[in-house]
């Protein structure tokens, strides 16, 4: 996550801001520690499971406009493939991030509440600081050049243990899920296949892609992609899709000053119509009223609102 340019409302496309150096391989995990600070681009996903660890300072994130405050020496928990990025730092710290593929997640056979919260888009952290979580964090990153398979397993096993831990402990919930898929025996060959249509759907829900090109991208037909997506997602293949180009709608209604049209089109949506009926169907409301009450309910989407169109003003003005 590299520093934020000096104007905030340079918007880049969502299908440029896939992560992929945030998906480790399916038998190991990244990480890296640094200074928190804004996000270059206004947002970003990926298909990894974050773990984020804050230490002498505190942080907001923005996830489709929906905002999660972290707070220092909290262990927090959330699926990175919704759009999301930071809004604001309080405090001179460092965070420390954990980076695990879904199905390395899926296949530790974690309690099923603490799964179906984190795929189910939740924002978790633990419920209190402690100090075994700071030497913890502290010991993975010393150790972090240590890539032998038998240190990679341990680490593994470790960061594994911490989970089961936590579901243990029990957890505060930051941010409420939409939806929350249900766990389910899998092979890691299938799970495989299912990251491979996540990934899909991640990278190109922004253009118009369907069934079969999502099923193709796991080598399977549409039916048994379909059925095996369904089991371990507890959503269809075209749900998810949906999904995906709604929170990114949402995002872009809360956060920008792009015209309903634009939001439409850039969230993958065939035409306008479309997207009003999904986005009413989805949200009870219609796209214009989200983003006034969203506006409304969070002061500081406003202000961030009002100096992106100034900015762009000002931009337009000096040529």
């Amino acid at each position: 996550m590299s520093p934020r340019t000096s104007d905030p409302a340079d918007l880049v496309p969502f299908s440029r801001q896939v992560d992929r150096t945030r998906v480790p391989s399916p038998n190991d995990y990244l990480i890296e520690r640094h200074v928190p600070k804004l996000f270059d681009t206004p947002y970003h996903h990926h298909a990894s499971v974050e773990i984020n660890f804050l230490q002498g300072c505190e942080m907001r994130y923005s996830f489709s406009g929906d905002v999660a405050a972290l707070r220092s020496n909290r262990l927090t928990v959330f699926w990175g493939a919704a759009p999301h990025r930071v809004a604001e730092v309080r405090g001179q710290g460092q965070i420390t991030n954990i980076y695990l593929s879904l199905g390395q997640f899926v296949r530790w056979g974690l309690p099923t509440k603490l799964v179906d919260a984190i795929l189910g888009g939740a924002v978790i952290c633990a419920t209190s600081p402690t100090e075994d979580d700071v030497r913890f964090f502290d010991r993975l990153f010393a150790e972090r050049d240590r890539k032998s398979a038998p240190w990679r397993r341990t680490h593994l096993a470790e960061i594994e243990t911490r989970l089961r831990r936590l579901a243990l402990e029990s957890w505060e919930t930051l941010l409420s899920p939409r939806d929350a898929p249900k766990q389910v025996e899998i092979t890691g060959q299938a799970m495989l296949r299912v990251e491979a249509m996540l990934r899909c759907i991640a990278d190109n829900f922004t253009i118009p892609i369907n069934v079969d090109d999502i099923a193709r991208a796991a080598n399977l037909s549409s039916g048994r992609a379909g059925k095996l997506f369904r089991r371990v997602m507890g959503v269809s293949i075209k749900q998810h899709l949906m999904r995906a180009r709604l929170s990114h709608a949402r995002m872009l209604l809360t956060e920008t000053d792009a015209k309903v049209a634009s939001v439409a089109l850039d969230s993958g949506f065939p035409s306008l119509s479309a997207f009003y009926e999904a986005f009413g169907k989805g949200n009870g409301m219609s796209p214009a009223a989200f983003r006034k009450s969203a506006r409304m309910g969070n002061p500081f989407l406003a202000v961030h609102g009002q100096l992106q169109t100034d900015l762009a003003r000002g931009s337009h003005d000096a040529g």
